[in-house]
């Protein structure tokens, strides 16, 4: 026997909406008749509730759209959509909540029955009342309030106290959905956390392993990547450096050959005891002026060696090729000073160097990367003055750390570009003119391997200053 039988009653008058009307009482008197033969199967339970989705998905939105056509009261408009959703929300609810009910199928009945009363024999039936008014010619607001005049008390009063006691199910449907969909969530979640815990950490232990190798890697690349640029950016300036001293000490060896053949071939003329001979042999050679010139070629031929051996010294100093990559105490003040030495070439055309070098305690670090970052910053800062400028260079002392750093008065930054300075490749250079690796790698040698940090200020059009600090301890143990 059928709970609900199709009659006039449930008619709107609307073709469409009384066939999809018609296709839920079916159903209903369907699940009905089902529950009276015994409970619901899964599979029937899921396909009824893709049914319902599908009616809800096609019957709202063309109910919606018929009242947004015909401009139906807001007030009543409003609600029916309300109602709609929350139909929706409790036929979410029941579906998720589904395991956890002892009869699912019988509460999807009495919520369904509860719907076709108070939705179908109530709302809908008012809507198409409202619509009929309206393609009448009465207004919006008009037909409202005549739907609410024409109600009659007994089914009114009936119609909402169904309305309350659906709206009382579909609350206390919803919260148990809830309930049970968060503990059911909190059940999986704590079994499957605690049965792949083991697993995931010891994967996550080994892939975090290989990431650091990887990254260590990286890093070791990029940082050999940097030492090659700059030896090759280097490499001509200590080439000119060199050549320079070499090339007198060269010449004067020349002029030395001749001397000393001047002056063999007066001893040879002495040996033969001829006093014409031996006259003449020291009218050729100038005796009073190979007296005046011999000493100032050999004072002048040995300062150019000196020269030679003084920059080959700050190469190796600079570089540290005894200690590689050791940790160990060092003077930043004397690596400042080979630093300087090494990059002169780029330095001497664009920059006075004005040195304010402070008194220092050694400090504990790796000196041959303390050197790069002297080079990478000695070298911006040239390449930031365009003609001609002054290069500040700065060292200092405060509590447990030392400070050094460099000053320009070159172009400066803007704002923009003093927040990317140390991100890696990013360069305002030229192709070809940077790595856009310099200031990264400065970064990361300084932050991450000494623990120290980097201050940053830069005016545009006027210069930029960076200070370096470094703990005297070297990096904390972590």
């Amino acid at each position: 026997m059928d709970a609900f039988v199709w009659d006039t009653r449930f008619e709107t008058g609307i073709p469409l909406v009384d066939t999809q009307h018609k296709h839920l009482v079916e159903a209903v008197n369907m699940l009905g008749s089902e529950l009276l033969l015994g409970d619901v199967s899964e599979e029937r339970l899921q396909e009824l509730f893709r049914s319902l989705a599908e009616y809800a998905r096609h019957h709202f939105s063309d109910e919606e759209k018929m009242m947004g056509e015909l401009a139906v009261d807001p007030r009543h408009r409003d609600e029916h959509i309300s109602h709609h959703r929350q139909f929706v929300e409790q036929l979410v609810s029941l579906w998720k909540s589904r395991a956890a009910i002892d009869k699912p199928a019988e509460a999807v009945h009495g919520f369904l029955a509860a719907w076709l009363t108070v939705h179908i024999l109530g709302e809908d039936q008012a809507m198409a009342r409202q619509m009929s008014s309206l393609q009448n010619g009465l207004t919006a607001s008009a037909a409202f309030e005549a739907e609410k005049k024409a109600e009659d008390p007994g089914t009114a009063i009936l119609l909402g106290a169904l309305s309350r006691l659906y709206a009382l199910l579909s609350d206390q449907n919803r919260t148990l959905g809830k309930i049970n969909e968060s503990l059911e969530e909190r059940v999986q979640d704590r079994t499957a956390a605690l049965a792949s815990a083991n697993i995931q950490l010891a994967n996550e232990q080994k892939e975090l392993k290989e990431l650091l190798h990887k990254v260590e890697q990286a890093q070791q690349q990029l940082l050999q990547s940097e030492k090659m640029a700059a030896i090759g950016q280097l490499a001509a300036g200590v080439a000119h450096e060199i050549n320079n001293p070499v090339g007198f000490v060269n010449s004067n060896l020349g002029t030395l050959k001749s001397y000393v053949s001047q002056l063999l071939d007066i001893i040879s003329a002495y040996e033969g005891g001829n006093p014409e001979e031996i006259s003449a042999a020291r009218k050729k050679a100038d005796i009073e002026f190979l007296r005046e010139d011999l000493p100032s070629l050999v004072t002048e031929s040995q300062e150019g060696l000196n020269r030679v051996t003084k920059i080959v010294k700050n190469l190796k100093d600079f570089s540290h090729v005894d200690q590689a990559e050791a940790q160990q105490f060092a003077d930043l003040n004397a690596a400042i000073e080979s630093t300087l030495n090494v990059v002169w070439n780029e330095l001497k055309y664009k920059a006075e160097i004005v040195r304010e070098l402070g008194n220092i305690p050694q400090v504990d670090c790796i000196p041959a990367q303390i050197n790069q970052v002297i080079m990478n910053l000695l070298v911006n800062a040239a390449q930031a003055i365009e003609k001609q400028g002054k290069i500040f260079v700065r060292t200092g002392s405060e509590s447990d750390q030392v400070w050094f750093e460099i000053e320009d008065t070159g172009q400066g930054m803007s704002e923009a570009v003093r927040n990317r300075i140390f991100e890696p490749f990013f360069t305002t250079k030229p192709v070809g003119k940077g790595t856009g690796l310099g200031l990264s790698i400065t970064y990361d040698i300084i932050v991450k391997k000494h623990g120290g940090h980097m201050d940053v200020t830069s005016t545009l059009g006027q210069g930029t200053c960076f200070r370096v600090w470094l703990p005297i301890q070297g990096k904390a143990a972590t």
